[in-house]
């Protein structure tokens, strides 16, 4: 999964989530799929900045997102946790 992220001063942050196959990683590939999850500040998200998948105990797929306020008063630490379902 490749988080990406964007900042500007009249829209705020936002962020996506995309899932890039591994067979499509190679030098020089531009680095594109699916977009699993898209957000902006309506969705109540901060300067996401950490991503994991990880496999919970009764075998679902956890995808974890987490900022840090970096010490501002603009910002949050704010974790977020989603099932990933294969489709």
């Amino acid at each position: 999964l490749l988080l990406e992220r964007s900042f500007s001063m009249a829209g705020g942050v936002k962020m996506r989530l995309r899932r890039i196959f591994g067979e499509s990683v190679e030098e020089g590939a531009v680095a594109d799929g699916p977009v699993l999850m898209e957000a902006d500040m309506g969705y109540q998200i901060d300067n996401m900045e950490g991503l994991d998948v990880w496999t919970r105990d009764d075998g679902a797929l956890m995808v974890s997102l987490v900022s840090d306020d970096n010490h501002s008063m603009l910002q949050r630490n704010l974790y977020l946790e989603f099932v990933l379902h294969e489709d």
